[in-house]
């Protein structure tokens, strides 16, 4: 008797778990903006600043090998100007941007980063802000 309980209890636990990825699953995937940013908490920003700069590594190497196409290139220079930042650095200099530029919410942490720890996108004043 013990056996059939924990095993109908095992099968509906497994099936909550599925459902719920199933739902996930469905869930519609956006861009990261400010609005987002500033509600998380350093560890989840440590954590996404990671990604972003592991996937920037990743695709640097992967196309390296392919020849310098415009992936390879957006993906070095992005990389070559956080290299000698901690990520640390990173997410105080997004949190920055955010908190100096209350009205760009709607930009993308990966704008944020580009505007705000590298000199990639640098806005000078008078010029144009890219188009979403």
């Amino acid at each position: 008797m013990k056996f059939w309980g924990k095993s109908t209890l095992l099968t509906l636990v497994l099936g909550l778990v599925l459902a719920a990825g199933a739902w996930a699953a469905q869930e519609k995937a956006v861009m990261i903006d400010g609005s987002h940013w500033t509600k998380w908490s350093q560890d989840y920003k440590l954590v996404y600043i990671r990604g972003l700069t592991n996937w920037a590594d990743f695709i640097t190497e992967a196309q390296a090998q392919r020849g310098k196409t415009s992936e390879y290139c957006m993906s070095k220079v992005f990389v070559d100007a956080l290299k000698t930042k901690t990520l640390g650095q990173i997410v105080a200099e997004v949190d920055a941007y955010y908190r100096d530029n209350p009205g760009k919410m709607s930009n993308s942490v990966i704008e944020a980063v580009l505007r705000g720890s590298t000199d990639i996108c640098k806005t000078e004043p008078g010029a144009k802000e890219m188009k979403k």
